[in-house]
């Protein structure tokens, strides 16, 4: 696919991904924010002129807050040459534009001064800035920079899964990448004349319109090549590309920080068209209160920005939580680590960096069936990790858990956040960066609701005035719509009014968004500061700069190291909880089996790895249970692969969805991702035609008769196993991968945490533009199933364990439906052809059309449940609903324990809540690639027996 061009690749309807756009509610809520502590405070009155100068031309904030006595003498040198260049053009040329184009230049510099002469001096060129004209617009050729092919998140592809339709989880969401500082670059969109744009052109002619050289990061661990390994030519060396790219990217990052505060009626623009009055300063003094973190975090991030930024990495912020924070209520892309995302992502995109949000919340759960995976589920490149579960794990050490997990089993050592109940100091003993985000502490206040019209657009309703007036903010907590109308598609069903999961602990988007816009504050303060640094650095000793302080390899290995010194995670030798005792023995060689349930506390300084089919998570397709499923003998890892299941399922209509009125400011309200602005919003056009989405699901009655069996059409692949169905026709109790197993996947789409998800876009979906994620699949057996096998690969630490429902009942398998021996005789359903084939898997699909509907409902109702209501074991059931059973395990072809319903109900471990779970393997002294295979024996278990597994982990 060609690129789109650079007037119209907002216009490219096929797959190319549009700005992120809250499609959540932008919902008012009488919010309670505290006004933290911090240890620095904006400008007083009398710095009022320079500020407005200053911040008009994106001077850091950070600087104006500086109290080095260095600085300040520094300060006043530029101060007396502001003043002479200030008479000199007022006298001999008498136009301010061109004090605004010396500053905008960074050639001159002004400052705050006590003295209050000065200040009115300052004040009188902010006045002269203000009624100036606007910058010039300068306009470059970007075809030589736009990317030329899209790409996907993951390369991972699910054998069989080669076709499947676009935006199935089978097949991701495809993305133009970021690959340079200009391609998202728009001098004319609406925002730009009043606050600016990002305007850096290539300075050198020779690279004007083209990419210059660079290294080959991949070559080299965490992309730290030496600085001898810039090529001539490269941006990074070349010291007036360096000195431009900086005073741009410091001009953006304060623009952006203005836009926020704008947002609450108290930023600057760069035109200058505000008046300082004494409410203003003293209403934007209030606004926020950064909570500055340590120096050492400060090296840290400083490090780390420059480092992604030099080497064009990613940049991560990731969150787990419970409910509220999954922005149930409030809508997926309305909760507040996206609308942090929602402003920070197009920063980074200037900067030539790809930033992601990642919401990994799960209704009615918490952290711990995520972190037990390390960070395969979450990520293991995130940058900045948020802990938000209190209401539903109130016990330290699963918070300390979560963190020590993320800075063990990720290619990284994040930036950890603290807030909620968690407080993750500790580890900045250790060299983690650590730190909060605080909080907005000003909003104009509403009174009324014609009051209201004139106040700023994000304002709204956010806070209320006493009497009749505190009733207009609840009125208006939850108010985000299920759907915008398009030409192209209508929903199946009647989309509901509101965004549903209203309860008195789920906040509205007006409280995500303030908490987002705090969150965003606080990184863009940070990268401020590094960017201010960065040309520190390169002042004193060139470009590039010295590989100490942007390498992060040492960085982060020197923090992961350290881990295990950190106290506060299970400080005893279990986890969890039993139903009882155990001590066993293996039957063949009297071996004591370390399996009495509890799972060791040394799982706390182990990077875990894990899969799961629960949802949001990191790259859905490579980080299942299926991507670990071997294969069985007609080399299918899923029997029912050809069948349309859920993770085949392309959307009903293509993204992206309509800007949402409740949550896009109009023009011209300030919008802050728009002023840090990539790109503009799509105005409710270019969609494409929904119905040629899925036309190939549609099959007529001839073609429905004529339908292969599954069976010649793995013969036709060249998969079949000619050995294993030998074995499987000859032996039941063989082994091998059986035939029967029912993967429930859940929602279909791509459901990957981010904005950029497009998840269960499905015409019979209810609301949306609620955007929901939370997912819990499935796979399940019963006697008739046969083994289900998995290859766990890389044991380094001797354990694996698995989260398994065993309360689930008869029913639940569609596949082993009707058979009467294991794998159906050794055939399973692969002979089935014609109308019974289609029969098949229209039952099946019908099947995947219930369990969403059941799995949600279930979500649901763990949601209700308040935290000081009573938690339910595994969804409230026994360890077996449907009669007796023999649950049996086997690792490379051995059985190592065969358990009835009371012995495995003996196993069971409680570490949270619904978080029941079996410890499969623990000796520290094995390790290697393992076969893991379970089953129900068909000869000693009732035939309506089900188990489901969700997660497998290992170490």
């Amino acid at each position: 696919m060609d690129p789109p061009s650079a007037d119209n690749r907002d216009e490219d309807h096929e797959m190319e991904m549009q700005p992120i756009v809250p499609r959540g509610p932008v919902d008012p809520d009488g919010r309670k924010i505290s006004r933290p502590n911090n240890n620095w405070m904006m400008p007083s009155s009398r710095g009022r002129g320079r500020m407005a100068t200053a911040v008009a031309h994106g001077e850091s904030i950070m600087a104006m807050a500086d109290s080095d006595v260095k600085k300040k003498k520094m300060l006043l040198v530029f101060l007396g040459i502001l003043m002479v260049a200030l008479v000199g053009m007022v006298a001999v040329k008498g136009d301010a534009v061109e004090l605004e184009k010396i500053v905008e230049e960074g050639e001159i510099e002004v400052a705050h001064h006590d003295d209050t002469t000065a200040t009115t001096v300052v004040e009188e060129a902010a006045t002269a800035s203000s009624s100036s004209s606007t910058p010039a617009v300068h306009t470059i050729d970007l075809d030589g920079y736009l990317p030329k092919s899209m790409v996907t998140a993951s390369d991972y592809v699910l054998p069989g899964t080669e076709n499947a339709p676009p935006l199935s989880a089978a097949k991701g969401r495809p993305y133009y990448p970021i690959i340079n500082h200009f391609q998202n670059r728009n001098p004319t969109g609406f925002y730009a004349k009043k606050w600016g744009y990002f305007d850096l052109e290539d300075p050198d002619p020779k690279w004007k319109g083209k990419m210059r050289p660079q290294p080959d990061f991949a070559a080299v661990p965490n992309r730290d090549v030496k600085s001898t390994d810039f090529p001539d030519g490269a941006w990074q060396k070349d010291k007036e590309y360096m000195t431009r790219f900086l005073e741009e990217a410091k001009k953006l990052v304060n623009r952006t920080i203005e836009a926020v505060y704008g947002e609450w009626g108290v930023g600057i623009p760069q035109d200058g068209s505000v008046e300082l009055t004494d409410e203003f300063m003293v209403n934007r003094e209030a606004f926020y209160k950064w909570p500055k973190p340590s120096e050492q975090t400060l090296d840290g991030m400083t490090r780390r920005f420059i480092h992604h930024i030099m080497t064009g990495d990613s940049f991560k912020l990731v969150l787990g939580g419970h409910s509220a924070a999954a922005g149930h209520g409030a809508g997926f892309n309305a909760s507040y680590v996206h609308q942090a995302g929602l402003v920070l992502e197009p920063v980074f995109a200037h900067l030539g960096v790809e930033f992601r949000s990642y919401n990994f919340a799960q209704g009615g759960m918490g952290t711990f069936q995520q972190a037990l995976a390390g960070m395969d589920l979450r990520g293991k490149d995130a940058d900045m990790l948020i802990w938000d579960s209190s209401m539903t794990e109130k016990s330290p050490p699963l918070t300390n858990f979560f963190y020590r997990q993320g800075l063990l089993a990720g290619n990284r050592a994040p930036f950890l956040y603290s807030g909620g109940g968690a407080d993750p100091a500790a580890f900045e003993a250790i060299g983690a960066s650590v730190g909060g985000y605080g909080a907005l502490g000003y909003s104009p206040i509403t009174t009324s609701e014609e009051q209201a019209k004139t106040l700023p657009w994000a304002a709204r309703y956010d806070k209320c005035g006493p009497g009749g007036a505190a009733a207009l903010c609840d009125s208006q907590k939850y108010d985000g719509k299920c759907w915008v109308e398009r030409e192209d598609f209508t929903p199946a069903v009647k989309q509901d009014d509101l965004v549903g999961g209203q309860a008195k602990w789920h906040p509205g988007p007006k409280v995500h968004r303030a908490r987002g816009r705090a969150l965003a504050l606080s990184v863009l303060f940070m990268l401020q500061h590094a960017l201010d640094k960065w040309e520190e650095l390169g002042t004193e000793s060139g470009h590039p700069v010295a590989e100490e302080h942007w390498h992060v390899t040492d960085f982060y290995n020197g923090i992961k190291e350290k881990v295990p010194t950190v106290d506060g995670c299970y400080p005893g030798w279990k986890i969890g909880v039993t139903r009882r005792g155990l001590r066993e023995t293996n039957q063949t060689d009297g071996r004591r089996l370390d399996l009495e349930g509890e799972w060791p506390s040394r799982l706390c300084n182990i990077p875990m790895q894990g899969r799961t089919l629960w949802g949001p998570r990191n790259n859905p397709m490579e980080s299942s249970l299926l991507s670990i499923l071997k294969p069985n003998a007609f080399g299918d890892v899923d029997p029912n692969i050809l069948g349309s299941p859920a993770y085949m399922k392309g959307p009903d209509y293509f993204p992206p969805d309509r800007a949402a009125p409740w949550s896009t400011p109009p023009e011209p309200e300030v919008n802050p991702w728009e002023i840090a602005g990539s790109r503009r919003l799509l105005d409710n056009a270019n969609a494409s035609n929904a119905q040629q989405i899925n036309s190939g699901n549609f099959l007529s009655s001839i073609e429905k008769e004529n339908l292969p069996s599954a069976e010649e059409e793995a013969i036709a692949r060249g998969k079949v196993n000619a050995t294993a169905l030998r074995i499987l026709a000859e032996d039941p109790d063989a082994i091998v991968p059986g035939l029967g197993i029912d993967v429930k996947w859940g929602l279909s789409g791509v459901c990957d945490g981010t904005t950029h998800a497009w998840c269960e876009r499905t015409k019979d979906v209810k609301c949306l533009y609620s955007a929901a994620q939370d997912n819990r699949g499935v796979l399940c057996f019963n006697p008739l199933s046969g083994w289900v096998v998995f290859d766990v690969k890389n044991v380094k630490n001797g354990f694996i364990g698995a989260r398994i429902e065993a309360w689930r009942g008869a029913g639940e398998i569609e596949t082993a439906k009707g058979w009467k021996e294991v794998n159906n005789g050794g055939s399973g359903n692969y002979k089935k052809e014609g109308l019974e084939r289609h029969l098949l898997q229209k039952a099946q699909q019908e099947r995947d059309a219930r369990y969403v509907e059941e799995m949600t409902n279930r979500i649901e109702e763990d949601m209700l449940l308040d935290d000081s209501s009573p938690r339910r074991l595994g969804g409230g059931q026994s360890c077996g609903a449907s009669g007796d059973y023999i649950f049996e395990f086997a690792i490379n072809g051995k059985i190592v324990a065969s358990w009835d319903k009371d012995a495995f109900c003996a196993h069971y471990t409680r570490t949270g809540y619904n978080m029941d779970l079996v410890k499969l393997l623990d000796d520290e002294g094995v390790t290697g690639d393992f076969e893991l295979a379970m089953r129900m024996s068909p000869a000693h278990s009732n035939q309506n027996s089900v188990m489901c597994i969700t997660h497998l982990y290992w170490s």
